[in-house]
């Protein structure tokens, strides 16, 4: 959502390379938006990446290449990626993610909180809230964006907001709905 997570995580993935520390990187099969296998970042940065369906495949392509390093982009997208890192921490790898921690109704991805559990450090990464430009940590689905929970798209279907602009868009989207919400209720008292 253009806070700079996938930047980050190329720019900690091309360091160890430079390093001469043995790298690999994983995606979602499914995200392919721009085209590529590629972990990509919105400005243009990439780093080579092995498009995966779930976790046990991550588990076996670093059993055969014994990776120090390990790139995991849009971890939310993979089942069962957990199974993953907990593999590769067994075996004492370096794992570096870049993902969401919710999705555009601010549920936590359970996936992610586990990650966090587990996880040494946390670098949460601010995208620019499209409708105040204040610091924006939700993913607000547009009304238009069909239903399903992961829509692969960016500015399309999604945009970034800060707390008080995405409680907003998600009262308009409930009052367009017939719903009545809290701030209309506040509004007539």
């Amino acid at each position: 959502m253009w806070g700079g997570k996938t930047e980050a995580l190329v720019s900690r993935l091309v360091r160890a390379q430079l390093q001469d520390i043995p790298v690999l990187a994983f995606n979602p099969r499914r995200n392919q938006r721009y085209g590529s296998t590629d972990i990509t970042a919105h400005s243009g940065a990439h780093f080579p990446a092995i498009p995966v369906e779930n976790g046990e495949e991550i588990v076996q392509v670093c059993r055969e290449r014994d990776p120090a390093v390990v790139g995991i982009d849009e971890f939310f997208m993979i089942p069962d990626a957990m199974v993953a890192v907990n593999a590769l921490l067994k075996r004492q790898a370096k794992i570096v993610v870049a993902t969401l921690d919710m999705d555009s109704e601010a549920k936590v991805w359970s996936s992610v909180a586990e990650l966090m559990g587990v996880a040494e450090e946390i670098v949460k990464c601010a995208a620019v809230c499209s409708s105040c430009k204040a610091d924006a940590y939700y993913t607000f689905r547009k009304g238009m964006a069909p239903s399903p929970r992961v829509l692969v798209g960016t500015d399309d279907f999604y945009e970034p907001r800060c707390r008080t602009c995405f409680e907003a868009g998600q009262e308009a989207k409930r009052f367009q709905d017939g719903e009545e919400g809290l701030f209309s209720r506040q509004a007539r008292q």
